[in-house]
């Protein structure tokens, strides 16, 4: 999954991985529980994935990135640690795109969970759904 957050940083031409670029890279990914749970709740992925880079779009690096090393942002780390946080909290032993979605919406000064904001998800209604959908047996 972070190879697709990568991918997408260097399609954009920006010089680091943001935590838009963790949700671009989700949505790449196109599977996982992440995705069906966003799904389940209407939410248009093209649309998303769209709204996203357009957002960001004026990002782009003046200088040639450098494909070797693309850093990983502060805020993009601390959603990293909080994914992990997020398994252990649900105590899961293997980290999914849930954990991951989970960590992106627990902080809310990011563009990624402002745009979902703006489409009617946050932490509390994706983890209303995803608690749903593990009862389930999804």
């Amino acid at each position: 999954m972070i190879s697709y957050s990568r991918e997408e940083a260097l399609r954009l031409n920006h010089d680091y991985i943001g935590i838009e670029h963790l949700l671009l890279g989700l949505i790449r990914e196109g599977e996982g529980l992440a995705i069906k749970v966003m799904k389940s709740l209407d939410i248009d992925m093209l649309l998303l994935r769209r709204k996203t880079e357009e957002s960001i779009r004026d990002r782009v690096s003046a200088v040639p990135v450098n494909a070797a090393s693309l850093p990983l942002t502060r805020q993009a780390k601390k959603v990293l640690k909080f994914t992990v946080l997020e398994a252990k909290v649900m105590k899961t032993e293997t980290i999914g795109t849930e954990h991951l979605m989970l960590a992106i919406l627990k902080n809310k000064d990011n563009l990624a969970t402002q745009l979902l904001n703006k489409m009617d998800v946050d932490y509390e209604i994706f983890k209303a759904e995803l608690d749903f959908m593990l009862q389930d047996g999804e």
